[in-house]
């Protein structure tokens, strides 16, 4: 009996030694996508939702107009990145609520197309919500 209860309370000390490390996994994973879904440098990332969830979509040039984007004619949607469903598929254009910056230079997200209106600047190498564009979003540029 006395042999029973040491394997018991040694798998109980295994379980609560190991549930950090289980819990440590999505913790890492949203660090990552605050970096634009784990894409590493360069990109300007806007989500679905605040917070940097939901569908995400980048960019490393200029765009315009996200309903034509890189003049293809087509609009740019939300990819599923892994951060929730919300927004998946939906067009970029008047739907992002966050941005990240994973870039050396800071990039603006535009009101209107072709970089007019009111904007909201992402400072190079970090996160945050859009204030001036929520929903509103047409174009983006770096600075």
């Amino acid at each position: 009996m006395r042999i029973r209860s040491l394997f018991i309370a040694g798998g109980l000390l295994a379980a609560g030694t190991l549930a950090p490390l289980a819990t440590a996994a999505p913790a890492q994973a949203a660090a990552m996508s605050d970096i634009c879904g784990g894409v590493i440098g360069g990109q300007f990332c806007l989500y679905y939702n605040s917070g940097q969830k939901g569908g995400g979509t980048g960019t490393r040039s200029n765009v315009a107009n996200w309903d034509n984007y890189n003049n293809t004619g087509l609009p740019m949607n939300f990819a599923d990145w892994g951060l929730g469903t919300n927004g998946v598929g939906q067009k970029v254009k008047n739907n992002a609520a966050s941005w990240a910056n994973s870039a050396d230079r800071a990039g603006v997200s535009y009101y209107n197309s072709n970089y007019a209106g009111s904007y909201d600047v992402g400072n190079p190498n970090s996160i945050g919500q859009l204030v001036n564009t929520y929903n509103n979003n047409a174009s983006f540029r770096w600075r």
